[in-house]
């Protein structure tokens, strides 16, 4: 715990990701080359630090997904954060059953839980639902993760929602978050996310 360092560059005002010039409100060029359904979001962490990587992969891989709780040493950080202010419910990225089937359980699930007890917002597994099995993200580039993802989720009840928190484990060019929030937005839900990482930069391939 000691080795984690949470990400203190200046940032993108709507997607959390580094950004190298220091001044407020800045918006990075992902951000405002495309269409954002959320509001804003934060990551704790660069995903490019090998003990994070680690962390995540033993959460998503290694079938030891309790390590989640180790966000709970990082509960001053996170309390603060203002995407939580006046947030209705955390909801984890749903999964589509035949992967959960596979893997055994929905790893955002895990952290939705640590996230939801370090700060009182109830969790809703029912607001959303993912109806289409995509292929993975990894190697394909921002529009063809946007393709992929296209009619993935679905609402389902929604009745007295006004506002949520969505939990991922990396945020890379956002087009999950994106999607989820998109689906969301046809409901009137605004969203915000929370990951444990991001991609410090997006991947041209």
């Amino acid at each position: 715990m000691a080795s984690l360092e949470i990400y203190g560059e200046s940032r993108c005002s709507v997607c959390s990701k580094p950004i190298p010039v220091a001044a407020e409100n800045l918006i990075c060029p992902l951000c405002l080359s495309n269409k954002r359904y959320f509001a804003k979001g934060f990551s704790l962490f660069n995903y490019n630090k090998e003990n994070i990587k680690k962390i995540i992969e033993f959460i998503k891989f290694y079938k030891k997904p309790a390590v989640a709780d180790f966000l709970f040493y990082f509960k001053k950080q996170i309390t603060l954060l203002d995407i939580f202010k006046n947030c209705d419910a955390v909801v984890p990225v749903p999964m589509h059953r035949k992967d959960i089937q596979k893997r055994g359980f929905n790893q955002t699930v895990y952290i939705a839980k640590a996230v939801s007890k370090i700060t009182g917002i109830p969790i809703r597994y029912d607001v959303l639902e993912k109806i289409k099995q995509t292929k993975k993200q990894l190697g394909l580039n921002h529009k063809e993760r946007e393709k992929n993802l296209s009619g993935a989720f679905k609402i389902g009840r929604s009745n007295g929602i006004n506002s949520v928190v969505l939990i991922d484990d990396v945020f890379t060019t956002g087009s999950t978050i994106n999607e989820c929030a998109k689906t969301l937005k046809k409901a009137n839900i605004e969203s915000y996310f929370f990951t444990i990482a991001t991609t410090p930069s997006v991947p041209d391939h």
